[in-house]
């Protein structure tokens, strides 16, 4: 059964004409004068409108059908419009909010009144239309507010007049159905108001105690008034006046059902109707590292899909998309958002499975890969940001994760979408913005990246988890139950090559004993993994990650902690992990901002408590969904189907981090971001695309606790840049533009020398210093990283190299040295 959510009411309060008859003040559901009628299966009654706190009435159908023929209606009490008969007010019309999902036609939602002379319940006008854009929890879909045709009761005899009652009448005609939810429904007599309704009211910043209140002006009004009420008390009389279209709604109690109300000062006097709009205030849970408290959000499309900057401004915004339409509430820096609808043509392919944000022409602008059931869809937006032109190839691809990275480390970003039937696909950009498609082993990857010809590749992420500034990739699989399902680990050796080392110290399953055998370092598991959380979980300067099941047919999640030489231990057992839900989305993010790494997992939050275990929450936690800072507060949030899940934070400290790529890619997808505080180092990694299916924030976000000054950040850029910036200040957030900040020299290495100069195959390395374990990098004369590795010894081999002048970097702990050396 499908769990019902609240939805924003649009109530009307009919008053353009004073002698206006309110039919029915006492009609506002939960109401004992209604009552309901009908043959149904009780079952599927979900909020019965006479005893529900929900001011709901709603029926899930959609175990109907055969045998279980429903018809259900809610009957009001006896309504004597005698009064509005004597006023020469002869015509009645009925408004509520509904959604109603028809699967199958036969289904009807109808408005019907008694006709106390016949003894019948007669048809108020026609079916009400399906207004449902989604086949499941339709009460959260969009909401049209259904306007009844008049009713003309100047022939009514007197026992229609003071017999009068009208319902709301539901029948599945014996269909398969989703069923419908209604809101309390008003009647009068009087005409509509002499202005339009606001529109897109929407409640914000929503905590225990405060919310904010935003709205959209229905004509050229200048004023409003703004009323909040217990969800309890029904409509107001009157409010508040404003001049802005947001208001501060303040002095709230906790945990508390509210709606707030705004309606128009028309210009030409009197007012609008009551536009209104559900909210809960938040919790105060001191025993919580942090709670979070649902702001519901007015957005159009099927997919709430991405917390990403649009506009250039680097704050977070909220990014919903359908077919021909990409609809962002922009985030504003006083609060709140600015809503926009920007039109695109009909698109090839929709984002059914999953979302990516990267400005791959580079022209300040992110643009969006859509990976749909049967394709690819980029989405690029032109030079100011406000329209978007569709690329979308022929090629079939069966789409899962998508990502933008720099494959081929050239400063562009291309695209990698996985492939669930087949190999793996990518996009690669020719450096002018023009994207060349690629599948499997080709001229552009010639060892490929996921060549598995029968796919079951869902969730990628792109890590540097060798510490080798570069970036590599982790493919989690799933169709479970055969070798395509091996997950695997793909190895940038940072010169074009990759290699799955994932089952290199073998593997094993005594299922399919033929894969090979298993160490408790091994990543190549047979699990259905459909994504999978990268993160430095034990701050020791490596990527650590959580492997989600989305079920245990063929093994549980683990946690495996990188043991920084390439091979990883399983810490599984006593770690806490395996109490949180199963599914498919497992994303890394530091939600109370302590300093450690959390893991948010299919509607539970992993929380890090700093000794490589966790503890599970699962109340006051948001769904799986994009991750972001949607009022820049530097607590992470959570946007999920027209839900912004509002961190209500506590004391820690942070940092926000926006890097900007000059000789890399714009965004800075790809760089090591470290900070350094009293309390050690942090790492993160610039990432498009984590979990399976959302986009979340571009921006590097810190947690630092109880820290009150940062020693020092440092950036290793894709392209080979470091930059260094020492004493930042915390609590704010820092653009760093690549190679605008301090280069700090090694001194341990300042005798360093290279031989023989020029070199046809080994270059040796000769210094007092220690040079084992620091990354060494080569670039060409243009600036061009060409060759990359961690030393092993102080030899590096350079025979692939062609002839020309090169420049070797070694580097460590963001300090460096350069000598240059000629290739023969």
């Amino acid at each position: 059964m499908k769990k019902l959510l609240l939805f924003t009411l649009l109530l009307p309060w009919f008053c353009a004409h004073s002698n206006a008859q309110q039919l029915n003040q006492d009609a506002n559901w939960p109401n004992t004068q209604w009552t309901l009628s009908g043959s149904y299966d009780g079952a599927y009654l979900i909020e019965d409108p006479t005893s529900s706190t929900s001011g709901l009435f709603s029926f899930d159908d959609n175990l109907a059908g055969g045998a279980s023929n429903n018809t259900i209606s809610a009957e009001s009490p006896v309504i004597d419009i005698s009064a509005a008969y004597t006023a020469n007010e002869t015509e009645l019309k009925v408004v509520f909010p509904y959604v109603l999902n028809i699967w199958q036609n036969g289904q009807s939602l109808r408005l019907q009144y008694w006709d106390a002379s016949s003894n019948e319940w007669v048809n108020w006008g026609n079916e009400l239309d399906d207004n449902s854009t989604v086949s499941v929890n339709f009460c959260n879909d969009a909401v049209s507010s259904f306007l009844s045709e008049s009713l003309d009761i100047s022939s009514f005899t007197t026992a229609q007049l003071t017999g009068f009652k009208y319902r709301i009448f539901y029948n599945d005609n014996n269909t398969y159905g989703w069923g419908f939810c209604v809101s309390s429904p008003s009647i009068s007599s009087a005409s509509p108001p002499a202005c339009p309704n606001v529109t897109s009211l929407s409640v914000n910043n929503i905590n225990a105690v405060s919310a904010i209140l935003n709205w959209e002006a229905g004509s050229s009004e200048t004023s409003w008034e703004v009323a909040v009420m217990l969800a309890s008390e029904g409509l107001p009389t009157s409010g508040n006046t404003v001049n802005t279209m947001t208001s501060n709604l303040n002095n709230l109690s906790p945990e508390t059902n509210y709606i707030a109300y705004v309606r128009a000062n028309c210009n030409a006097g009197g007012y609008s109707n009551w536009v209104g709009q559900s909210f809960t205030t938040g919790i105060d849970l001191s025993t919580y590292p942090v709670a979070f408290t649902a702001n519901p959000i007015s957005t159009t499309g099927a997919f709430d899909i991405a917390l990403v900057d649009l506009n250039g401004d680097f704050l977070d915004d909220v990014v919903s998309v359908s077919s021909d339409n990409i609809n962002v509430h922009y985030q504003l820096t006083s609060g709140g958002f600015n809503i926009s609808n920007i039109a695109t043509s009909v698109v090839g392919n929709t984002p059914d499975w999953s979302l990516a944000a990267g400005d791959f022409d580079r022209n300040g602008y992110n643009d969006l890969v859509y990976g749909g059931y049967g394709g690819v869809t980029f989405m690029k937006a032109n030079d100011t940001g406000t329209g978007y032109t569709e690329i979308s190839g022929s090629e079939y691809v069966f789409s899962q994760r998508s990502n933008f990275v720099d494959i081929n480390n050239d400063g562009h970003l291309d695209a990698f979408v996985c492939h669930d039937v087949q190999a793996n696909v990518y996009y690669i950009n020719d450096g002018t913005g023009d994207l060349t498609f690629y599948q499997g082993q080709s001229t552009a990857l010639p060892n490929g990246l996921g060549l598995v010809p029968g796919g079951g590749n869902y969730g990628t992420v792109w890590i540097d988890f060798d510490n080798d500034r570069d970036m590599d990739l982790f493919i989690a699989k799933c169709r479970g139950g055969s070798s395509i399902s091996i997950n695997e680990l793909w190895r940038n050796d940072g010169n074009g090559v990759f290699v799955n080392i994932a089952d290199s110290n073998g593997w094993h399953n005594t299922n399919y004993p033929s894969v090979g055998h298993n160490n408790s370092s091994n990543l190549g598991d047979l699990v259905q993994t459909w994504s999978s959380a990268w993160a430095d979980f034990d701050n020791d300067g490596d990527m650590d990650v959580y492997v989600g099941a989305s079920s245990t047919v063929d093994g549980d999640s683990k946690l495996m902690r990188n043991n920084g030489d390439g091979t990883f231990t399983d810490v599984t057992v006593g770690s806490g992990v395996l109490d949180a839900s199963l599914g498919r989305e497992n994303a890394p993010a530091d939600f109370d901002n302590d300093g450690y790494v959390d893991i948010l997992s299919n509607g539970d939050i992993l929380f890090n408590n700093g000794d490589f275990t966790f503890t599970n929450y699962s109340n006051y936690m948001p769904p799986s969904g994009a991750i972001g800072d949607t009022n820049n507060d530097g607590f992470l949030d959570v946007f999920r189907n027209g839900n912004i899940y509002l961190n209500n934070t506590n004391a820690n400290n942070w940092i926000k981090i926006n890097t900007i790529g000059t000789l890399s890619n714009i965004n800075g997808i790809g760089a090591r971001v470290e900070i350094e505080t009293p309390s050690g180092t942090q790492i993160r990694d610039v990432r498009s695309g984590e979990g399976f299916e959302f986009m979340s924030s571009l921006n590097t976000h810190f947690g630092i606790g109880t820290d009150a000054t940062i020693n020092s950040i440092t950036i290793y850029w894709p392209s080979g840049t470091v930059d260094f910036i020492a004493d930042p200040e915390i609590n704010t957030t820092h653009a760093i533009i690549e190679g605008s900040a301090l280069t700090v020299i090694d001194e341990t290495l300042i005798d360093l020398t290279v031989y023989p100069n020029p070199v046809e195959a080994e270059l040796t390395i000769k210094t007092k210093g220690d040079v084992i374990n620091k990354i060494a990098t080569i670039f060409d004369v243009n600036g061009k990283r060409v060759l990359n590795q961690r030393l092993k010894n102080n030899t590096i081999n350079v025979s692939n190299l062609s002839s020309g002048i090169y420049i070797l970097r070694l580097e460590s702990e963001g300090k460096i040295i350069k000598r240059k050396f000629v290739k023969k």
